[in-house]
């Protein structure tokens, strides 16, 4: 395995999954030069791929994959929030 690309894990997934709602939400990212502009329905979508991802994974998970998700589940929500006056704004898609 190539020693810049993780092994394939749940914990891989979850970091991927929360590194693009990151994006989406306008955070910058350490390898992009540029901030993206924020997305709040793109942030949105992938906070609830991540809640897809734990209401599917439910017993199968290891005790530290399920803190991990819980914390980054807890800490994307909070973000999502203060995102929120834009997701309400008219024109955009809930």
């Amino acid at each position: 395995m190539n020693p810049a690309v993780p092994e394939a894990s749940l914990t891989a997934l979850m970091h991927l999954l929360t590194e693009q709602a990151l994006l989406s939400m306008g955070v910058p990212h350490p390898m992009l030069k540029e901030v993206p502009p924020a997305n709040p329905v793109a942030a949105r979508f992938y906070v609830d791929l991540l809640s897809v991802l734990k209401e599917k994974t439910e017993g199968q998970r290891s005790e530290a994959e399920s803190s991990q998700l819980d914390e980054l589940l807890y800490q994307l929500r909070m973000k999502v929030m203060d995102l929120k006056p834009a997701m309400e704004t008219p024109g955009l898609p809930k």
